[in-house]
């Protein structure tokens, strides 16, 4: 197992994307802390791995608070003091029962704005800042970013700023940390079926979404010794049989009246931007 030995921290890992990612690094014999807000997703995922054979630790932390952060990291270093790989998924791109998108930035809520920024780009940072002074002590070390491939910012104009900040983070970050041999990359993922992608999309066509699977296996690939040379990178993923998909401005607004039952169901094809986190 390529991983065996090593230490990992996967935030998201309560669903979708993050969960996949979280499970292939188990199984490749990796210790998994996995972080989120739902206590009761953490533990599905945690139990999973378990099941598998695996190794898995569950800390529950809101991403949106820069306290709960500090006070989730100071539990992963008493458990294993640093971590070698740390893999950044967490996103916000749905509420309970509607998708932050169909909104110009003067129509979006001050609140969400902060809390897309916090989760999206922020906790990344302050993550980063936490697990480098160990990774760069022992001269290894491995930083995942997990953005999204976003065709237009319209109607979602804070969550495509936040996961661009995120790619120019990832490259910046790798340029700083080059000295000390730890690689920082990012994985862009395309509409991928997680459970909230089918349950906001129903009507998505299979040929054009990618399974978290397919991403994690590129994780996998990205946070292994197969990557040591690589840094910097931000790797879009998508469907090769995806069809070609509709660049205007008004499929972002029409998700949000398909959404609302103020149009008729038009599947996935408002949905191109989202990754399933």
């Amino acid at each position: 197992m390529e991983l065996a030995g090593k230490t990992a921290l996967v935030t998201g890992a309560s669903t979708g994307i993050g969960r996949s990612i979280a499970v292939v690094l188990a199984a490749n014999g990796a210790a998994v802390g996995l972080v989120g807000r739902s206590t009761d997703r953490l533990q599905t995922t945690r139990e999973q791995i378990l099941r598998e054979g695996g190794q898995s630790e569950a800390f529950s932390a809101d991403l949106s608070s820069p306290e709960a952060i500090r006070r989730m990291w100071g539990e992963v270093e008493a458990m294993w003091n640093g971590i070698d790989i740390l893999v950044n998924a967490a996103g916000v791109w749905h509420g309970e029962d509607e998708l932050l998108m169909g909104r110009l930035l003067h129509e979006t809520p001050e609140a969400e704005v902060a809390e897309v920024f916090a989760v999206q780009t922020l906790a990344p940072v302050l993550l980063s800042r936490l697990a480098i002074p160990w990774m760069a002590e022992h001269s290894r070390g491995k930083i995942l970013n997990v953005s999204g491939e976003i065709e237009s910012a319209r109607g979602w104009l804070h969550y495509y700023v936040s996961k661009k900040a995120l790619e120019s983070f990832t490259r910046g970050l790798a340029e700083e940390l080059r000295e000390y041999e730890i690689q920082v990359n990012c994985v862009s993922p395309s509409d991928t079926l997680t459970e909230a992608y089918e349950r906001f999309f129903p009507g998505y066509s299979p040929a054009d979404v990618l399974l978290p699977s397919d991403v994690a296996q590129l994780a996998l690939f990205l946070v292994s010794s197969r990557a040591d040379h690589i840094t910097g990178s931000v790797t879009v993923i998508r469907s090769k049989t995806a069809h070609s998909t509709d660049k205007s401005n008004d499929a972002l607004f029409a998700s949000r009246e398909v959404q609302t039952g103020r149009a008729p169901s038009q599947g996935g094809l408002a949905a191109r931007a989202i990754e399933g986190e």
